[in-house]
């Protein structure tokens, strides 16, 4: 799975970014309610959380130990995709 370095979200919790490193390798995961976009580019994750209309910019970091909040997937299927967001 992987050890999370560190972790963003948006005021409200919805949306989470983490950093995540399993030995040479990091990516990033975007949870969103009950949906998990793994193994993510940060070109993917910016592009993810723009279509969904997520500024950037109102990320905050919070403690990478924290469970995200449960709420619903606020994005709705994407089952077309693929455990990289594609």
């Amino acid at each position: 799975m992987g050890d999370v370095e560190g972790a963003m979200q948006t005021p409200d919790g919805r949306w989470r970014v983490e950093i995540v490193r399993r030995g040479g390798n990091r990516w990033y995961r975007i949870v969103a309610g009950e949906r998990v976009l793994d193994w993510l580019s940060i070109a993917a994750v910016e592009r993810i959380l723009d279509e969904a209309g997520v500024d950037r910019h109102t990320l905050v970091e919070v403690d990478q130990r924290t469970d995200p909040p449960e709420q619903p997937t606020p994005f709705g299927d994407r089952s077309d995709r693929d455990d990289r967001g594609r």
